[in-house]
């Protein structure tokens, strides 16, 4: 029998029973569904994960400062006495970590830690000193005016983030630039709003849609290092020269090496751990391991599915060759050869599988579609996943379709018809 005959033979077959053949392979439909959909969810928030590690830079070392804990302080002292504290990042070693080998430049910033007021209301932003190169090094861009530059270090100049810019100004408010923020006793002029679309978040400072930037020799000017905080009864000084190292390496290459020099100066340098240091292209690394883990134990538990379902077909093709006996039986009474008999119920289950695994893909899809659209979790879809489920519901069609075609094959025209 040719090749086409058999193929329409199995076709015609399957569309005899239709219902059959439907719930025959919903398990294949489900299963591969599962799969679309699990795959797609799993590379969105993988993509999304590692969107935001990459919006660091992963030529990058961030060294932020972190506040020690205060031991030893003596919380009964009264409220006029004023103690003086001094940690972080410090000029010094900015210097020292600047010259080291592998090191191309680093970006500071220092928060202020100023309370900056709307009317009463206290607002979530903040003021920080950068130098030049933050908006580069942040992977920023200007939306509206400009960015800071040599000559600002004398004004009383600002650029703010586009979330500091809605939680200043109402948002009937389209032009922001020269207008004048009040911080402490000084005003600052808006020349620039600033946006981050890449999600970056930096150690010490959050993400730069959330401050207010002026240049760094103007924040020491201003507002020098020295800042004043309440805690309880007690007026603390803190200095704090930095609060952010955004160190950019020459050879990525040796980027773990030059993290692990930076960490043993620190820790030589300064008696208490009061900076924390973070490496994206690490954090990458761990993190594409960890949802690479991830989609293999979701696949598989779809593949569960996938494998019952073949199972179910295999059962049904059994029960199949049992009910077409006489069939069988005429046709190698008329000289079909057991090739023949083969290929007519594997094409059957192969049939039912790549139609199931079609049906499937759709399903995936739109399952996807909907988590994105109500539960607001980003999916990415893939033409791979698709080929693979296809690919996958094809095999099993093979697989768990050969033992029935082989048993359909095996029956004696001659006992069949005579049963018959």
């Amino acid at each position: 029998m040719k090749l086409r005959d058999s193929l329409w033979l199995s076709f015609h077959n399957l569309m005899l029973h239709k219902i059959r053949s439907v719930l025959t392979s919903l398990g294949i439909i489900f299963g591969v569904g599962s799969v679309i959909a699990m795959l797609s969810i799993s590379e969105g928030a993988k993509r999304e994960a590692l969107a935001q590690i990459e919006s660091m830079g992963v030529d990058k070392i961030l060294i932020a400062t972190r506040k020690p804990p205060s031991a030893g302080k003596d919380e009964s002292e009264s409220s006029n006495n004023s103690n003086l504290e001094t940690y972080g990042l410090t000029e010094v070693d900015r210097k020292h970590i600047l010259h080291m080998d592998n090191v191309h430049s680093i970006c500071t910033s220092r928060n202020a830690r100023l309370t900056i007021l709307r009317g009463t209301i206290r607002l979530d932003v903040a003021l920080f000193g950068v130098t030049l190169d933050f908006l580069d090094e942040s992977r920023s861009e200007i939306v509206q005016g400009r960015w800071l530059s040599r000559l600002d270090a004398d004004r009383n100049v600002c650029v703010i983030g586009m979330d500091a810019r809605r939680a200043l100004f109402s948002i009937t408010e389209r032009n922001v630039l020269g207008k004048v923020i009040g911080i402490g006793d000084n005003a600052f002029v808006i020349v620039g709003v600033l946006e981050n679309q890449k999600g970056t978040s930096i150690e010490g400072m959050g993400s730069p849609n959330s401050g207010i930037f002026i240049s760094k020799k103007a924040s020491d000017s201003i507002f020098g290092k020295v800042a004043v905080q309440r805690v309880g009864r007690r007026t603390m000084l803190e200095v704090v020269e930095y609060d952010t190292f955004i160190v950019k390496v020459i050879d990525v290459s040796y980027i773990d090496y030059t993290s692990k020099r930076i960490a043993a100066y620190l820790n030589k340098k300064h008696n208490v751990k009061d900076w924390e240091m973070t490496v994206p292209l690490d954090i990458l690394k761990q993190r594409e391991q960890t949802q690479n883990i991830f989609t293999i134990v979701m696949s598989s538990i779809a593949g569960i599915s996938l494998l019952v379902g073949g199972i179910g077909i295999m059962n049904i093709m059994l029960a199949n060759v049992y009910e077409r006996r006489k069939e069988i039986g005429t046709r190698r009474a008329l000289g079909a050869q057991k090739g023949d008999i083969i290929r007519q119920f594997l094409f059957e289950t192969i049939f039912l599988t790549s139609i199931g695994g079609s049906i499937g893909v759709g399903i995936g899809l739109l399952i996807a579609k909907i988590v994105t659209e109500y539960a607001n979790w980003p999916v990415a879809f893939s033409i791979w996943f698709i080929l693979l489920a296809l690919m996958i519901s094809a095999v099993i069609g093979i697989i768990f379709g050969t033992y029935p075609a082989w048993k359909a094959a095996q029956q004696n025209p001659i006992d069949v018809l005579r049963a018959e």
